[in-house]
């Protein structure tokens, strides 16, 4: 299973020198700042997206999607319909930029890099606001690697 990137993506440079051992992704939506230390990928052979988010039952999941050309995605998720009735919204980035440890990745391989965004407006019955994104990542392809502080070891458990 190996992944070949295709460098035309805007905003998308490879450094091979990016190293990082864990995740830290700061979001900040509204006045409100939160973190991100979890990431897993979606489990498909023919294709990578690898997700960088929070754990808990309201998500906003920054996705790297790796499958055609590297692009970043933005999508929120939460256990109840809080999105004209479904589970999750998908949002629009204004901009991001993605630096990437490699360009060709495989089961096991891990990719590194450094993120950094800011979507679109989102409506909402409190009004208009945007969600940014800014940190760096470290992720074990065909692994779920979960952790709720930064001070906590991962939990790595197999995607299988």
């Amino acid at each position: 299973m190996l992944f070949g990137l295709n460098l035309s993506a805007q905003n998308v440079t490879i450094n091979p020198n990016i190293k990082f051992d864990t995740s830290e992704l700061v979001i900040t939506e509204r006045d409100y700042e939160y973190y991100a230390y979890s990431t897993f990928d979606n489990r498909k052979n023919d294709s990578l997206v690898i997700t960088i988010g929070n754990v808990g039952t309201s998500v906003t999941g920054i996705k790297i999607n790796l499958t055609n050309k590297p692009k970043v995605e933005l999508t929120l998720w939460s256990d109840y319909g809080e999105y004209d009735g479904k589970n999750t919204l998908d949002v629009e980035l204004e901009f991001y930029d993605l630096h990437l440890n490699g360009t060709e990745f495989k089961k096991g391989d891990k990719i590194m890099g450094r993120i950094n965004g800011k979507s679109k407006p989102i409506k909402s019955s409190l009004g208009d606001y945007q969600i940014e994104f800014d940190g760096y990542f470290s992720h074990i392809i065909g692994k779920l690697m979960i952790k709720k502080r930064a001070e906590n070891n991962y939990r790595i458990i197999d995607n299988r």
